[in-house]
């Protein structure tokens, strides 16, 4: 009996111990080792995988986005629809200092499949839109950066290869080879002609659902072997939501207890003493036009602004613990924007104390800003599905005296371009319709 009493204990320790399976990579500006012959810069990246403490990130609790001409007269109303749908995934997520340690309110994998849409070839625009905010709010696609290379150095025609986890556990903070329960491992291959090598992944055991989490659709021209990769590029894919892993990133970056110096955004000043109050937005018609009243921030604290009332700039802040995004209005009978101010409040330290200010933004263009063009061919022929712009402040030299690859911000506007040439068919070679391979259009499932 008391053999069988020690298997049990043993059992329930062995239990305890198995990984929870989860990690997050952060995206920053590419870093002077991260080349494209390790496999950086390839594609349309816009950046590379930073290491813990050297991540990117907006310090506006507060965001405004809008559609111009553009995108309005080619996807009207329902593409207005589909984009809302996916920036209220953001908005409807608690403050992040109010979720649980293993986030296990949160799914491992949300991937869904519209077979009629992947009939048609339609791509979700809303997905898109998800998996690109991950990118704007500064995540990197875990899935290829699980394994990475840091250097090749070849002596006697022998290559060398030092190879490093971008990937790290929420909790632990540790590195981790696992992505929503799903562990991988890797081969190193030269991949592309120019010469490129990387080190691929691939899934241990190949039951188990791989490229799972959201932001690992923005894998772009890097090289992951694990069979999800192939479902996440299928017409007809779809999410229903956040995974655990990328809520797990947008937490480590923006909980209030991870401290940066950091600099107020250049359009930034202090409000009027008279409308401190939380972070709302005022538009053309007064306080709650443009987008609705007030949000969650009781404001609080008290503005420390010396003699010159000016705001303070350069500071120790924290994560903002929840970003709220407000839609923008674009009067197309005038062809511009209509004028909105956004005010907030900004929590920093000095002198050992955490002070607060009311801090407003005059806004003639929206943070973030959806468009639709012609994007033209790639360089293998295809066409571009969209583009986007993603500024990087590397805030390095206001947090040490070594030289990092961060820690930094994400500057605004960031604006996503999506395609307008339509369906189209994809010829390799001569010959007519009917060889002619059915390619990208937008839709929604």
């Amino acid at each position: 009996m008391r053999s069988l009493f020690a298997r049990v204990l043993l059992l329930i320790a062995l239990a305890a111990a198995v990984p929870a399976g989860r990690a997050f990579s952060l995206l920053g500006t590419f870093d002077t080792w991260q080349t494209v012959e390790l496999g950086y810069q390839l594609g349309s990246d816009l950046g590379g995988p930073m290491n813990l403490g050297e991540e990117y990130r907006l310090n506006l609790p507060m965001l405004t986005y809008g559609f111009d001409e553009s995108f309005l007269n080619y996807f009207g109303t329902k593409g207005v629809e589909e984009i809302e749908k996916a920036l209220k995934t953001f908005n409807d997520l608690p403050a992040f200092s109010r979720m649980s340690v293993e986030l296990s309110e949160y799914p491992l994998d949300t991937r869904r499949i519209n077979h009629r849409a992947s009939a048609l070839y339609l791509y979700d625009l809303r997905s898109y839109v998800t998996a690109v905010m991950l990118e704007f709010l500064g995540l990197a696609p875990p899935e290829r950066y699980v394994w990475t290379l840091r250097s090749r150095v070849v002596i006697n025609d022998i290559p060398y290869y030092s190879v490093i986890k971008r990937n790290f556990d929420p909790v632990t903070w540790e590195p981790s080879s696992y992505v929503n329960g799903t562990l991988y491992t890797y081969l190193i291959l030269q991949t592309y002609t120019d010469p490129v090598y990387e080190a691929v992944e691939f899934e241990v055991d190949p039951s188990q659902p791989s490229v799972s989490s959201v932001a690992g659709f923005n894998i772009n021209a890097g090289t992951v072997a694990a069979a999800g990769y192939f479902a996440n590029i299928s017409p007809g894919l779809f999410y229903t939501g956040l995974t655990r892993d990328d809520v797990a990133g947008l937490r480590y970056m923006y909980r209030p207890d991870n401290y940066n110096i950091e600099s107020i955004a250049t359009n930034a000043v202090l409000a009027p003493v008279a409308a401190q109050a939380g972070n709302y937005i005022i538009g053309p018609g007064g306080s709650g036009g443009g987008g609705g009243g007030g949000w969650g921030d009781p404001g609080g604290g008290t503005n420390v602004v010396g003699a010159t009332n000016l705001a303070v700039n350069v500071a120790l802040r924290g994560g903002v613990d929840k970003i709220t995004f407000v839609r923008a209005d674009y009067d197309s009978l005038l062809g511009s924007w209509r004028v909105i101010t956004n005010r907030f409040v900004d929590r920093y330290i000095t002198n050992f104390a955490l002070r607060s200010q009311q801090l407003e933004r005059v806004l003639a263009q929206p943070d973030i800003l959806f468009t639709a063009a012609d994007l033209g061919p790639t360089p293998d022929g295809d066409q571009f599905v969209f583009v986007r712009t993603m500024p990087f402040v590397n805030l390095d030299p206001l947090n040490g005296t070594t030289t990092l690859g961060g820690p930094g911000l994400i500057d605004v506007p960031l604006v996503m371009t999506f395609s307008k040439v339509g369906q189209y068919l994809l010829n390799v070679g001569d010959g007519g319709e009917v060889d002619g391979l059915p390619n990208f259009w937008w839709g929604y499932v």
